[in-house]
């Protein structure tokens, strides 16, 4: 090919391209309530921890490493719940088993490392719901922190294992 037969040639394309990425303008702006934007943004809030992520999918995923207890969108909600505990969750969350989905729950557990039994919490959220219960397990006592005093149905493998942790919690009194 020569020359003029290339530029001709990329005129074309780019004019077929320019054309083709034509914007829609919208021809009227849809009229909404204050109702139901907040009602919309509770909807999405109540399944997002960032814009990319949604709570199903820290499935399997550890929450040291998602950083979830500091910087998901969770996390000022886990500071109002548990005041002046959430340093020390903070600090205590070192060993720990990824985030598990039963129902619409999902569930993980972390522990001071090498003092489990000093400190332990199992973190449950129920994300039908869009609530957060903290269970945490320090010096043989159990304390149970409720977002909105909402108690979250734990069954299953879920409640079988909370279980015999609240029994070797008692065992040790």
């Amino acid at each position: 090919m020569n020359y003029r037969t290339k530029y001709i040639s990329i005129v074309i394309a780019s004019s077929l391209i320019l054309f083709s990425c034509k914007k829609d303008i919208a021809k009227e702006v849809p009229r909404t309530d204050s109702t139901s934007l907040k009602t919309e943004t509770l909807k999405t809030d109540s399944t997002t921890i960032n814009p990319n992520d949604t709570l199903y999918n820290l499935v399997d995923k550890s929450v040291v490493g998602t950083q979830f207890l500091t910087k998901s969108s969770l996390a000022p909600r886990l500071k109002k719940l548990l005041g002046s505990d959430y340093d020390q969750m903070v600090k205590n969350w070192n060993t720990e088993t990824p985030f598990e989905k039963q129902d619409n729950i999902l569930h993980a557990w972390g522990c001071k490392q090498h003092d489990c039994g000093t400190y332990s919490y199992d973190l449950y959220i129920d994300v039908k719901n869009n609530k957060i219960n903290v269970y945490k397990f320090s010096e043989s006592k159990l304390t149970i922190f409720k977002e909105d005093n909402f108690e979250i149905e734990i069954n299953g493998n879920f409640l079988k294992d909370l279980n015999i942790k609240k029994e070797n919690t008692e065992l040790k009194k």
